[in-house]
């Protein structure tokens, strides 16, 4: 899990960095590595593909954590006043009792705040921030956390592999560029983040490996604007079911023990009641927040062409549904199984990489 990007905010008013430059991911450059959607896509179609946020699938886990971290200290500062009190009897406190609290009060409120100040990035806001990339028109709109949209052509965008300073994650970054210039304005990344082992971070002229999960991710949106919808269309097998909806309770708790799909059962067991509570915060942070929506000239810019057979939505519970079905049938457009490779992994791993197949989420 991370939150980088939330806080600390992504870095702007800067020039590329040299390892941005030496990782970049060029929109004409195809990749050998199998493109992989990362339970990403939201809706498809020959139009555009609009997909979540990196921080959609970890919702609630903030507050699993920050409740405790928050009211402990005011805990502790509640019981420290009220021995107070039961020493002296009453007002006033003796002198001792005044200065530790005084001394623990600052302390205590700060928590309190930086508390209240995180809890506004998990609830209160958006459902999710999604992405928009318009493969007619070669534009990519975000919808960024402060509700601000931003419209940019694809072919401007600067796509390279980011890192989170003390993790061993890595992501996709997009950044927007000032014109004719490489300082960065405005920076976001795509959904799936996860680990690269140290070949892959500089593959070289072998190219990365099947375990490459972040290019593989890259290489799914790349292919989708190059190459169109027919490229990708067939491992979709699950949209998130939050086009101008909420997700069910349902969907925002599998979503969540997703996270913990391809870990070893051992692991799985013990992360089992953070997920359960992660799922309950996760309901309290999807119903305190807006469903984001997009502009009218966006939407204007993206109509869905009539028995566009590449056409798919999530229903209630996420499951791939083509809006017309007929073309659908008629085109052979179709989720297909894992490729022969996939399985393959899978039976010598024993385990199943529910964000690298996206095969197991209901």
């Amino acid at each position: 899990m991370n939150y980088f990007g939330l806080f600390p905010k992504y870095e702007v008013n800067r020039s590329l960095s040299e390892r941005e430059v030496r990782h970049r991911l060029a929109q004409k450059q195809r990749l050998n590595v199998e493109p992989r959607f990362q339970l990403c896509v939201i809706k498809m179609n020959s139009t555009f593909l609009e997909s979540v946020d990196k921080w959609y699938g970890w919702r609630g886990s903030l507050l699993l954590f920050l409740i405790p971290a928050t009211a402990i200290p005011v805990w502790m500062m509640g019981s420290m006043i009220s021995i107070a009190f039961s020493k002296s009897g009453g007002w006033p406190l003796l002198p001792y009792d005044v200065e530790i609290i005084l001394m623990v009060a600052p302390i205590a409120a700060s928590t309190f705040l930086a508390g209240i100040w995180i809890l506004l990035r998990d609830c209160f806001t958006f459902t999710h921030y999604p992405m928009r990339f318009n493969r007619k028109k070669r534009v990519v709109h975000v919808f960024h956390t402060d509700g601000t949209v931003s419209t940019t052509p694809w072919d401007e965008i600067y796509f390279t592999l980011g890192h989170m300073k003390g993790l061993h994650e890595w992501e996709v970054r997009g950044h927007i560029l000032e014109p004719n210039t490489s300082t960065i304005k405005r920076t976001f990344a795509l959904s799936y983040t996860g680990p690269l082992n140290s070949n892959d971070i500089d593959p070289g002229a072998s190219g990365p490996s099947e375990y490459d999960f972040i290019r593989s991710h890259w290489e799914f949106i790349r292919r989708y604007m190059e190459d169109g919808p027919e490229a990708v269309a067939s491992q979709v097998q699950f949209c998130m079911p939050l086009d101008g909806r909420r997700e069910s309770i349902r969907v925002g708790t599998e979503r969540v023990f997703a996270n913990f799909a391809s870990v070893p059962l051992v692991i799985y067991l013990v992360a089992w009641p953070l997920c359960a509570l992660t799922s309950l915060f996760r309901i309290f942070a999807m119903r305190t927040s807006k469903i984001p929506v997009w502009p009218d000239d966006v939407e204007k810019d993206c109509p869905i062409e009539v028995d566009d057979p590449y056409a798919i939505v999530g229903d209630e519970i996420g499951d791939r549904v083509a809006v017309y079905p007929g073309a659908a049938a008629a085109a052979g457009v179709e989720f297909r199984e894992a490729v022969e490779e996939e399985r393959n992994l899978r039976s010598r791993t024993g385990t199943v990489n529910l964000t690298k197949h996206g095969d197991n989420l209901l």
